[in-house]
């Protein structure tokens, strides 16, 4: 079985926490749900914790990776083969540019990037060159260590890599399904597929605060046909006003659980 789990909106959707949940409630029956988070991306002054399970680890993980990974003790590398490490800048670098700052700081200003193969069980590790120009140097030094725990090697291209990163996760996403008959796969943001090979699935669901929407694989797959540009151009809040809706559940608040009615449904179709 291969479900995958959107967010309706750009943030807290509530994708993890539903998909953490679904993993649970498959669990109960016998069925164990490998996670797969193909690209993710996460900022080192919200989520300090991650650097230090990071270096403790000794491989880059954001929170939702670590949450799976906690969750199943699955190897993090498969759960999330692309991880991106954001960083915050520093406003008197840019000259007190604050239209500069903030147009950088809503598209993350990238420091660190894990590339994973999943067929060899090897990283590749990319870090910004130009990151001393720009970061805060109280963080500065933390991460700096943790690209030389990683032989991360300088680049000036870390942004067109991240653009790269559906295909270049792919080919991870194509072993884990081969070789694991039942995965739940979390998309970014509100993209309608985080990779090309994940549309290919029997579920998906669509996550918004205290609600999510089952449609069916064939449904899923026939209207992300229509769409000229690759999937994860596609916002689901675009999306979804042209898929059928098999079933909607509500979510519990707080707990976020996903409901033991969902087995019945997709259990019986």
């Amino acid at each position: 079985m291969r479900i995958l789990v959107n967010g309706l909106l750009s943030l807290d959707s509530g994708k993890t926490s539903f998909s953490l949940s679904l993993i649970r409630l498959f669990y109960q029956v016998g069925v164990k749900l490998f996670p797969l988070k193909p690209v993710a991306g996460h900022n080192a002054w919200y989520s300090f914790n991650t650097l230090l399970r990071s270096e403790e680890l000794g491989i880059l993980a954001g929170n939702d990776a670590l949450k799976y990974f906690d969750e199943t003790k699955y190897d993090i590398r498969k759960i999330n083969p692309f991880a991106v490490l954001f960083v915050p800048i520093d406003l008197e670098k840019l000259n007190y540019n604050v239209s500069l700052y903030n147009m950088i700081m809503e598209y993350g200003y990238p420091y660190l990037i894990r590339i994973s193969d999943c067929n060899s069980n090897t990283d590749t590790y990319l870090v910004n060159s130009s990151a001393e120009s720009y970061v805060p140097k109280p963080l500065l030094r933390f991460i700096s260590n943790l690209a030389l725990k990683f032989h991360a090697k300088p680049s000036d291209r870390l942004r067109e890599v991240i653009d790269m990163s559906p295909q270049l996760a792919d080919s991870c996403v194509v072993n884990i399904i081969r070789t694991n008959p039942d995965v739940i796969i979390e998309s970014y943001n509100d993209s309608a597929s985080p990779t090309y090979y994940s549309t290919d699935v029997d579920y998906v669901f669509i996550v918004s605060p205290a609600k999510a929407f089952l449609i069916k694989g064939e449904e899923f797959k026939r209207v992300m046909s229509l769409f000229s540009i690759p999937p994860w151009n596609v916002r689901v809040s675009s999306l979804i006003k042209y898929l059928k809706i098999e079933r909607s559940f509500e979510i519990d608040i707080g707990e976020r659980v996903a409901k033991e009615e969902i087995l019945d449904v997709i259990f019986k179709s």
